[in-house]
């Protein structure tokens, strides 16, 4: 079929259409292509067990690139943008010192002072930089999660129970975990991560965000809990506990402003004031703007009264030793015997069940094929060096880390050259022209680590509410955008004022709503587990349970036809974004066209969506979608006739010309432009249509 010129009739089409391509065909011919299809995803599955295979062919693949050869073509090559990799060194240090900061402070209270600020930073650099140098796809960048941080610290107590002195158990808790993923590196079971599904992804980013939330609260509220027998006090007692409370009303005061400015800030692209540089700059670094106008306020005269509102506990300067009195060098068979040793297997297991998903899942996000990179992954290889990773933070007594999310998609599209392309249907889409494949810039934010780690007099500035504030922006973060919350927030919308997107579309609402109770209790479940048992060290296997869950229990509830849309694990990032235009747009009242900055969650990874796009190599590479479309189908020009309400007489009108559009495109003739219907330009005229078509 000829592809349909500038002069045929356009068709006004909701933006998840836009972007695919339909043809005219027999019910034979779908058929068959069909069974292409699946013949071609089963070729394209990677086999399990497949020893040193998967790491043989990522280091054939990556090897060419491994070099000083200029012109983008190696990795330690001269850049072709200096400035864009310099900037993006910056911004990748920041955005990662900040939440560094917040889970180094939970585990310092969680492990009573044993792993806290200094062995956080210490850990950034050094994994760090080993994953830039040694990593086949170095533009993931390494640091401390807010899950790692919640692992370590439930399973902190497990020393005292096998009568184990905490670090020589800490070496051997890292060194199982890293003798895990290079075994399972090296036998390929990375290759697991594609069986991930947005069922489990959503679940887990909805953990997170309660987690951080809950943890936020807690600590910001706890500090001015009114005490019982205040009577009982003496004079002086009471005096010190009215200015601890004035000092922690003070703390929730400043965390309170710190998580609005954030938050605010967060949405800065999308703002109607000043240039679009100064927006971008708003967004890139709220976090730290945030930082520093709360650290500021705490220090007006008459906030911290008596110097008693809690800071960041740091030695100021650091004298470059460990925060717990120990040496660095860890003796593995000091204080603890056999029992200690293999009963450490139980968290180290606990660790690479986290990792393998997690650290997978940043990998894949950060090679996304919407930030046009031109040099191949190396997904086996990567795991590998993660493993390698966990043996000097063993031996020094480190917290591990591994791929962040958002920070390293963040990373990446700090490295793209992008412009604005309005294609033939008035689309306007941000679209990567270029992204600087590099080591420079992971290599350089892991060394910046350093210089933090020499600034802690400046560190310690920084109010501990602060922080806490800025844990519960990251719980909020992590809510937009997630599917359960938002499908949650439209319980409570009229059937006609839902967005139309394809599971409101087409899966009964009841339907939807039994599903969304589910991923909600599920997600509950493994909080609770995680904060209150004594056993919460065990959450990662409860998230890692999710998959056969899914797989095996509600594939027997739930029909294909539903789950396919319930549960996309092979829609486009393209459609996943639309999607979210449109939720937002619905919530928001269709106010604005969102154009925010893409900050990434877990919650966005569509495995087999993913995979079939990577292995694309003719796709075109766009944040918000492909923009092309040259055929459309005239049944779903109907769909969408439907969704916008009109009435019949238009509905048959258009999907008549649709008809002629495509006789025409395969006959080679052109449609009378004065017949021809303008596309609408942006997703808020088909949202005020819609809205149109519901007030009629």
């Amino acid at each position: 079929m000829n592809p349909v010129s500038d002069e045929d009739v356009e068709i006004p089409m909701p933006e998840q259409l836009v972007n695919k391509e339909f043809k005219v065909e027999s019910f034979d011919t779908v058929k068959n292509d069909s069974v292409e299809k699946d013949k071609d995803k089963d070729d394209g599955e990677e086999k399990l067990f497949s020893f040193f295979t998967g790491m043989k062919n990522d280091l054939m693949i990556r090897k060419p690139f491994y070099n000083f050869k200029g012109d983008g073509v190696g990795d330690w090559g001269k850049p072709d943008n200096f400035m864009t990799v310099f900037n993006a060194t910056i911004f990748a240090f920041v955005i990662q010192l900040i939440p560094a900061l917040i889970f180094a402070e939970l585990m310092d209270r969680q492990t009573d002072g044993h792993l806290a600020t200094a062995e956080t930073l210490l850990s950034s650099a050094i994994i760090g930089i080993i994953y830039a140098i040694f990593s086949g796809q170095p533009l993931t960048i390494m640091g401390i999660t807010g899950p790692v941080s919640l692992l370590l610290g439930t399973s902190y107590g497990l020393a005292e129970q096998f009568n184990a002195s905490y670090f020589p158990f800490f070496f051997w808790i890292c060194v199982w975990a890293g003798l895990m993923h290079v075994i399972s590196a090296v036998i390929g079971l990375v290759s697991l991560v594609w069986k991930v599904s947005p069922f489990t992804t959503q679940i887990f980013e909805l953990f997170i965000a309660i987690t951080f939330i809950y943890s936020a609260l807690r600590d910001l509220i706890v500090p001015i809990h009114l005490i019982d027998n205040v009577d009982v006090l003496n004079d002086a007692e009471e005096d010190i506990t009215t200015a601890a409370r004035s000092a922690g009303y003070a703390s929730f005061i400043i965390g309170l402003i710190t998580c609005y400015v954030a938050w605010s800030l967060h949405f800065a692209e999308t703002s109607i004031f000043f240039s679009r540089q100064v927006r971008t700059f708003l967004t890139s670094y709220n976090t730290l703007i945030a930082v520093v106008i709360a650290t500021a306020l705490s220090y007006i005269p008459g906030i911290d009264q008596d110097n008693l509102i809690e800071r960041v506990d740091v030695v100021a300067p650091w004298n470059w030793e460990p925060t717990y009195d120990r040496p660095w060098i860890t003796n593995p068979l000091d204080g603890i015997g056999l029992q200690g040793i293999f009963g450490a297997l139980i968290p180290g297991f606990m660790f690479f069940l986290l990792f393998i998903i997690d650290h997978n899942v940043s990998s894949i996000m950060t090679q996304s094929p919407k930030f046009n990179l031109k040099k191949p992954p190396a997904y086996h290889w990567d795991f590998f060096v993660l493993g390698i990773t966990f043996f000097p933070c063993a031996i020094l007594g480190l917290p591990p880390g591994n791929g962040l999310i958002p920070q390293a998609p963040l990373h990446c599209r700090a490295l793209c050259t992008r412009k604005m392309e309005t294609d033939k249907y008035g689309v306007t889409r941000e679209v990567v022209t270029h992204c600087e494949e590099q080591r420079w810039s992971a290599l350089g934010q892991a060394v910046l680590m350093f210089v933090a780690l020499s600034a802690f007099s400046v560190i310690a500035w920084i109010p501990t509410g602060c922080l806490f504030g800025l844990l519960l922006y990251l719980g909020m973060s992590a809510l937009h955008g997630n599917e359960i919350w938002e499908r949650l927030l439209l319980f409570g919308v009229y059937e006609h004022k839902r967005p139309r997107i394809p599971i409101v579309r087409y899966v009964r609402w009841n339907i939807v709503q039994l599903w969304t109770v589910i991923q909600l209790a599920c997600a509950l479940a493994i909080w609770a587990v995680g904060q209150f048992a004594s056993f919460g060290y065990i959450y990662p296997l409860l998230l890692s349970l999710l998959v056969p869950f899914r797989s095996f229990v509600l594939d027997y509830f739930f029909k294909p036809e539903d789950t396919k849309h319930l549960d996309p694990a092979d829609e486009s990032e393209e459609d996943f974004h639309d999607e979210q235009r449109m939720i937002h747009h619905a919530i928001a009242q269709g106010t604005k066209d969102e154009e925010e900055m893409a900050f990434t969650t877990r919650a966005e990874f569509r495995g087999q969506g993913m995979k079939r796009a990577l292995m694309n190599a003719n796709r075109r590479h766009t944040i918000g979608g492909n923009g092309e479309n040259d055929d459309i189908l005239a049944v779903e020009v109907a769909k969408a006739c439907i969704d916008l309400d009109l009435d019949d007489a238009t509905k048959l009108e258009i999907v008549q010309r649709a008809s002629k559009k495509i006789l025409a495109g395969s006959i080679g003739a052109q449609t009378d432009p004065d017949h021809r219907i303008k596309a609408s330009k942006s997703i808020t005229d088909l949202m005020a249509l819609n809205n149109l078509g519901n007030n009629k």
